[in-house]
């Protein structure tokens, strides 16, 4: 019980300062309600989301599964924390009277060709950089000794390896979509690139690896930078599908393939 105590703490922090900050600064200036009951309610209904969403992610990264127990999950529970995203996603937008869903998600109707070209140079030109600046502080951490010289990958990272490629596509087209609206769509456009960065990556922190969650957090950066530049969501969707899929089908196999890491 006590690995929930911090975890509850900082998130409580963070709702209290939200409610605080909207009702003296109108941090949810986006959003209207149709009255003062419904903006109490979407309070309400934010809190079940953080407090829902820590506790999930806290109790997840406690006990990574083993690669024998991987073999027992059902494919459809991968999806757990995307489908959470999404039905606070359709709860809110149903709180704040139903808005354009262009409008709610910022998908403007016009210049998304060249929104999708944006995100093609920012998926490749954001993984090139992300890589080696991940590189850059993970040879730091170990020179350190804050990381360990060779650093095993988790059984699901291994896991996620071995998929078929039709599960491994899937897996990235809901990530790219439903974790942008949220973390981009939703949440970055109300309490900055910052703080939401923070929270991508501790919302990937079940993945049990370290070094994976640099590249999480420096790709969110530059994702992040990317919205607050045009203020579009396409460019992040494409751009975090590519970096995703890089990972899944490129690096992480090659990764296994020339360790030996992925045999047996």
């Amino acid at each position: 019980m006590q690995h929930f105590i911090l975890p509850l703490i900082f998130i409580t922090l963070v709702y209290v300062a939200m409610i605080v900050m909207n009702e003296r600064y109108r941090l949810f200036s986006v959003d209207h309600f149709s009255s003062t009951t419904m903006k109490v309610i979407a309070y309400l209904w934010l809190g079940i989301f953080l407090f829902g969403l820590v506790i999930l992610i806290t109790g997840s990264s406690l006990r990574i599964p083993t690669a024998q127990e991987l073999r027992r999950v059902p494919f459809y529970s991968l999806f757990g924390l995307h489908a959470i995203l999404f039905i606070f996603l359709l709860g809110w937008w149903l709180l704040t009277q139903r808005p354009p869903l262009g409008q709610f998600l910022n998908i403007p109707r016009r210049g998304n060709g060249e929104a999708v070209l944006t995100g093609f140079a920012v998926g490749v030109g954001g993984w090139i950089v992300t890589i080696s600046i991940a590189l850059i502080i993970g040879l730091l951490l170990v020179a350190s000794g804050l990381m360990p010289k060779n650093p095993q990958p988790s059984p699901m990272i291994g896991w996620m390896a071995a998929l078929p490629v039709w599960k491994k596509c899937v897996i990235v087209l809901s990530a790219m979509t439903i974790e942008e609206a949220f973390f981009r769509g939703w949440l970055q456009k109300r309490i900055g690139v910052i703080a939401s960065t923070i929270l991508f990556a501790l919302a990937h922190s079940g993945l049990g690896q370290p070094f994976l969650l640099i590249g999480v957090t420096l790709i969110s950066l530059v994702i992040g930078f990317t919205f607050y530049r045009t203020k579009n969501l396409i460019p992040g969707i494409i751009a975090h599908g590519i970096f995703d899929a890089v990972q899944l089908f490129v690096i992480i196999p090659i990764v296994f393939k020339t360790t030996g890491m992925g045999a047996g």
